[in-house]
């Protein structure tokens, strides 16, 4: 059998059995917008655990993170500091985010914020930031999986058929299913993928020689990556400074922290999601380590550095990398779309409308909205912009994601914080952000701080200065 059957065969396998799971998570699903969005406030640790590891591991991560060993050394270990701080914030925050949203039945980010700061301007910002920050990271899941998909065949199923039949597939269990179905699909895909992950992290220590041979290979090959210098400092300092954040602020993985059963549900699946994630970086670190032993130098493109090891040693299981980037891919899809959506009709529809709908007229339009957010992205992915390179704007929509760190600080830690520090720390933020990014693509300069680090500090002290100013202006107010 060819390759390019194989992986055919395999991906309809998988489709159909994903769409199993889901119609039966149909079956139990009730048509209320709260069980469409945040699968009714009633899932389990485990269940909870599932949809929060497969959330935040997308369609870039079987082959991105490898690639990141090889060309970063030592910077892979953002990874796991990154895991500790998203630990924290899910601890500290998360319990009590859901007894609030529990009490007022919040579902989006802007509805929680609004109403603490009581700020049309607040909720704007949130509303802005929620959805440029998640678009570009939405697109790139459709064209990373449609490229993959459509080199592994030969273009035997092209880019475009490729990301038709990806947005088919994720529609129709999220519009029938909703959050249910793409919890249980989460659950299903996510234990494919570490079964996957286990199997491939053993084969390429195999292939390598065995582990200490490997870590002997490495050494050798890129020493100057496995030590920490002034330039990858900075590159650290500055990736721990938006991404861990952002994995807890983008809407899809804030939301999911609104669908647990309790407080308690959501602190125990903070520490399951850590053990998790834990172990999928661990074999996602394995296969890179002994990968770049193997073939340091011998490639052009490090992102083909797990599909070089496959083509070289076990041609066929190419249709693994396939099958995997596939369910990285839609359980990353089907949570930002749902995400999406909501904001759509919580934070925007619902309000311009002249009278509150009925419970079933508010269900049927998301999941309108949910196919029309469906189709505007699908039909992004297809164009020239879409089918490039996103990467960077990305890393910008997870920097524009961390901003809602200071909204939540004010609401929780610092009760001397003002909604004009909140403001002012966003505002500022992007502003210093956007500028830094423009004046480096103009002008050659090197500083020893990173573009994000520079905007966290001017976000936080944005948010400090502000609300020292105006806090005497909103207790007189008051």
């Amino acid at each position: 059998m060819s390759v390019t059957t194989l992986t055919i065969a395999v991906v309809i396998a998988y489709l159909l059995i994903v769409k199993i799971v889901a119609y039966l998570a149909h079956t139990s699903s009730t048509q209320t917008v709260e069980e469409y969005f945040i699968a009714g406030r009633n899932v389990g640790i485990i269940a909870l655990v599932g949809t929060i590891v497969a959330t935040e591991v997308n369609a870039l991560a079987f082959t991105a993170t490898p690639a990141f060993v090889y060309e970063g050394g030592i910077l892979v270990l953002q990874l796991f500091v990154g895991s500790v701080i998203s630990l924290w914030l899910f601890l500290h925050f998360g319990p009590r985010i859901w007894q609030i949203c529990q009490e007022k039945k919040f579902i989006t980010q802007a509805e929680l914020f609004g109403d603490h700061y009581q700020s049309r301007t607040i909720y704007l910002l949130t509303v802005i930031i929620g959805l440029i920050s998640v678009f570009p990271l939405l697109i790139v899941q459709f064209a990373a999986v449609a490229k993959v998909f459509s080199t592994a065949t030969g273009n035997l199923v092209t880019y475009s058929q490729s990301v038709l039949l990806l947005a088919i597939s994720t529609g129709i269990y999220v519009f029938f299913g909703g959050a249910r179905a793409v919890i249980w699909t989460d659950l299903i895909q996510g234990l494919f993928f570490l079964t996957l992950l286990m199997i491939t992290a053993s084969l390429f220590t195999i292939w390598a020689g065995g582990f200490g041979q490997g870590i002997v290979h490495l050494t050798a090959a890129i020493p100057d990556k496995l030590i920490f210098n002034s330039e990858n400092t900075r590159v650290l300092v500055d990736r721990l400074l938006s991404w861990p954040f952002s994995f807890f602020l983008w809407p899809q993985v804030f939301q999911r922290i609104m669908m647990g059963r309790s407080g308690k549900v959501v602190s125990q699946a903070a520490w399951g999601q850590l053990w998790v994630t834990f172990i999928v970086k661990i074999a996602l670190l394995i296969m890179g380590v002994m990968a770049t032993a193997t073939l340091y130098g011998q490639i052009e493109d490090s992102d083909r550095l797990v599909a070089e090891m496959f083509s070289r040693n076990m041609p066929l299981g190419s249709a693994a990398i396939v099958v995997a980037i596939f369910a990285c891919g839609m359980s990353s899809i089907d949570s930002i779309l749902l995400s999406v959506a909501s904001i759509f009709e919580r934070d925007l529809l619902e309000k311009l409308l002249p009278r509150p709908l009925s419970e079933e007229s508010r269900y049927r339009l998301a999941q309108t909205i949910s196919v029309i957010t469906l189709v505007v992205v699908s039909g992004l992915a297809l164009s020239e912009v879409g089918s490039g390179h996103l990467a960077s704007t990305v890393t910008f929509g997870a920097t524009l994601a961390s901003f809602l760190l200071w909204p939540l600080i004010g609401m929780f830690d610092w009760a001397g914080s003002t909604k004009a520090g909140v403001i002012s720390a966003i505002c500022f933020g992007l502003g210093a952000f956007c500028i830094l990014n423009i004046v480096g693509n103009f002008f050659s300069f090197s500083i020893f701080l990173g573009n994000t680090t520079i905007t966290f500090i001017v976000s936080l002290l944005s948010f400090i200065t502000v609300s020292f100013l105006t806090r005497w202006q909103e207790e007189a107010s008051r």
